[in-house]
């Protein structure tokens, strides 16, 4: 199992929408969220908000295949994966359809 922790800023106004998209991934669209797990490879997805002194910053932790999770995402016609990217995308302003901007996260501790 592969584990991918990525750092990522919200937009004015994106820690409520992060809030409002964890309600509905957790509620009405709970069985399309496991469902995108099961289809992209993902054992499991947490997310974090962080305040910092320029605003609020999402950590995200990806435990399965992440690499190729985000691969199959950004490739997916499937309604809820193109959902949820949009979603994503009004929180931080990243457009999963495309790589992630900068390099990968460096790990450098494991305790």
């Amino acid at each position: 199992m592969g584990q991918l922790a990525i750092a990522l800023p919200c937009l004015p106004g994106g820690a409520d929408k992060l809030r409002q998209l964890a309600e509905e991934c957790a509620g009405a669209r709970r069985a399309d969220f496991e469902d995108f797990h099961r289809r992209v490879g993902l054992d499991a997805e947490r997310w974090f908000l962080q305040q910092i002194p320029q605003g609020e910053l999402c950590l995200i932790v990806l435990d399965g295949d992440p690499v190729g999770a985000l691969g199959k995402l950004a490739a997916s016609e499937h309604e809820f994966d193109r959902w949820f990217a949009d979603r994503v995308q009004e929180v931080h302003g990243v457009d999963l359809r495309q790589p992630l901007p900068g390099p990968p996260p460096e790990m450098v501790f494991v305790g």
